[in-house]
C-alpha cells in the first residue's frame, strides 16, 4: 500500500483510534475508488487521505490493520454523519479567525457593453466607481489589510470600462507600500495592447476569467455587444486572449453551457485548441449557465437535468483531452467554509463604496460602508447560514467535502446530478494526484541512478 496524499493530521487527530468491532468492518462511506493500472486508488473525503492498493490488497481490505487505523475502515454501526459534524465543530471552534481583510472584490462599475440574454445583473442600475470612491477604497484596503499582501478580484458589469479607477486603487496601495496583485472578470473585449501592458505594469494581473458561449455566430449573437463598428466581436476577444497568454497572465475560459449551444461548444474546443496551441497559461472548463439563477435552477427537475450533465460530462471529456482542462488536485483540508462570503477574510466594494459579501448581491445584502466603520453583524452571521440538509445527505460519499449557504444562489438545490458531477471531479482529481505521485517517484529513481 502507497500513500498518494496524506491525511489531514488534524482530522485524524480529532478522530482519535480507530473503534473496535465485534461484528466486522467495513469501508467508511466517504471512501471513493478508482482503478488503475498497477491497483485501486481509495480516497477518503473525510480525512483527505489518497492511498493505492495492490490488486491484492484490495480484494482483501477488510483484513487489512492499516485501513483501519486509517480510516477507512468502520465498525458497521458507524455513524458517519454524526461523526463528521463533530469533526467540523472542532476544527471551527479550534481554527485561527482570521485578524485581516486580504482578499477584496472590487466592483469598477455595474455597467456593461454587453447585453447577455442571461445577465444575472439585468435591471441593475448601471452605476460607475467615481475616482473619489476609488482614492477611498484604496485607503480602507489599507486600514484593514494589516500591511498583508492583499488579492484584488477586478468585477463588473465589465470592469474594464472603467479603468481609470482601477490605476487609481493599484497606485494608491503601491505608494502606501502595500504589496498586492490581481484577478479578473471580464468579458475581455477591451483587452487591447495599452490595457494589457498596464495590466501587466501596474494591475500586476495573474489571471483573467473570460466567458465564451460558442463559436463565432452564436457568440456574436449570445453577448449582443453595445458597439455598431462592424467588427466582430468574436475575433476581438480571442485577439485580447492571445494578448494576455503573450503576456503571461493566465486566461481561463468559462463556457456557459445550456442546451441551445451544447453542440456549438463542442466546435468551439476545437477552434480555441488550434487558435492557441502551444501556448502557455490557457485553461478551460465548462458550467451550467443557469445555476446562479435560483428561479431557473429550481424549474429543472432531475429528469431535465440529465440531458446537461451529459452534455457538460462530453464538453470537459474533449477539454482534457486537449490537455487545457482545468484541473485540481486533493483539497489538503476538510472544507469548513463554503467560499468568500462566509471565510472572513474577503470583502466585495460596491462602486457606491458599499460593502458586502457575495460579488452576486450588487444593489444588497450590504454589511456596511468604507465611510464608517461600524459591521452589520446580524448580516455577516446570516451569511454563515447553512441551507437545510435533504434525506440524500445522511449517505452521500461527498458529505464532509459539501457546504452549501442559504443565501446562495449556486447552491440552493442538490440534484442526483450535481452530486454524480461531484464523483467524476472527485476521480479525476485523484487521477491528477497519482500521476503527480507517478511523476516524482521516475524523478527520484532517475535522481538515484544519477547518484550511482
Amino acid at each position: 500500500m502507497k500513500v498518494i496524499s496524506k491525511a489531514q493530521q488534524a482530522v485524524l487527530k480529532i478522530l482519535g483510534n480507530p473503534q473496535k468491532s465485534a461484528s466486522g468492518y467495513r469501508l467508511i462511506k466517504y471512501c471513493v475508488q478508482e482503478n488503475v493500472e498497477d491497483g485501486v486508488l481509495l480516497f477518503n473525503v473525510l480525512t483527505r487521505e489518497v492511498l493505492l492498493l495492490t490488486r491484492d490488497e484490495f480484494e482483501n481490505y477488510t483484513e487489512n490493520k492499516e485501513l483501519l487505523d486509517k480510516w477507512f475502515l468502520v465498525p458497521e454501526d458507524f455513524d458517519e454523519k454524526a461523526t463528521t459534524e463533530t469533526v467540523r465543530w472542532v476544527l471551527r471552534n479550534t481554527a485561527e479567525k482570521p485578524k485581516h481583510i486580504t482578499t477584496y472584490t472590487i466592483m469598477t462599475t455595474t455597467d456593461c457593453n454587453a447585453r447577455c440574454f442571461y445577465c444575472f445583473e439585468k435591471g441593475c442600475a448601471r452605476i460607475p466607481m467615481s475616482e473619489e470612491t476609488a482614492h477611498k477604497t484604496a485607503q480602507y484596503i489599507k486600514e484593514h489589510c494589516g500591511g498583508k499582501r492583499v488579492k484584488l478580484a477586478w468585477f463588473g458589469g465589465e470592469p474594464l470600462l472603467n479603468m481609470q479607477v482601477m490605476d487609481i486603487i493599484c497606485e494608491d496601495l503601491k505608494n502606501a507600500g502595500i504589496e498586492y496583485y490581481s484577478g479578473m472578470t471580464s468579458n475581455g473585449y477591451l483587452f487591447c495592447e495599452d490595457a494589457v501592458s498596464k495590466a501587466k505594469t501596474l494591475w500586476n494581473l495573474k489571471h483573467v476569467q473570460i466567458t465564451l458561449d460558442g463559436t463565432e455566430k452564436v457568440y456574436n449573437r449570445s453577448k449582443a455587444y453595445i458597439y455598431k463598428d462592424g467588427k466582430s466581436p468574436y475575433q476581438v476577444v480571442l485577439n485580447g486572449i492571445e494578448l494576455l497568454l503573450d503576456a503571461g497572465v493566465q486566461v481561463a475560459i468559462r463556457l456557459n453551457l445550456d442546451l441551445y449551444n451544447a453542440d456549438d461548444l463542442m466546435n468551439l474546443v476545437d477552434e480555441i485548441a488550434e487558435r492557441f496551441s502551444g501556448k502557455k497559461g490557457l485553461v478551460m472548463y465548462a458550467h451550467h449557465l443557469f445555476d446562479t439563477d435560483l428561479s431557473m435552477a429550481q424549474t429543472h427537475t432531475d429528469e431535465e437535468w440529465e440531458p446537461r450533465y451529459e452534455a457538460m460530462y462530453r464538453l470537459n471529456s474533449k477539454i482534457d483531452g486537449y490537455g487545457i482542462g482545468w484541473t485540481r488536485g486533493i483539497k489538503k483540508t476538510l472544507k469548513l467554509m463554503h467560499c468568500m462570503a462566509d471565510g472572513g477574510s474577503a470583502r466585495v466594494i460596491a462602486p457606491k463604496g458599499d460593502i458586502g459579501l457575495c460579488e452576486h448581491y450588487t444593489d444588497c445584502e450590504f454589511i456596511g460602508h468604507i465611510d464608517r466603520e461600524d459591521i452589520d453583524k446580524a448580516m455577516v452571521e446570516s451569511w454563515k447560514e447553512l441551507s437545510p440538509e435533504i434525506p440524500e445527505c445522511n449517505d452521500c460519499f461527498y458529505y464532509p467535502g459539501c457546504v452549501k449557504l442559504k443565501k446562495c444562489t449556486a447552491n440552493s438545490t442538490c440534484y442526483r446530478h450535481e452530486r454524480e458531477a461531484n464523483l467524476r471531479e472527485i476521480k479525476r482529481s485523484m487521477l491528477h494526484e497519482y500521476k503527480l505521485w507517478q511523476q516524482n517517484a521516475q524523478k527520484a529513481d532517475d535522481e538515484d541512478e544519477e547518484i550511482c
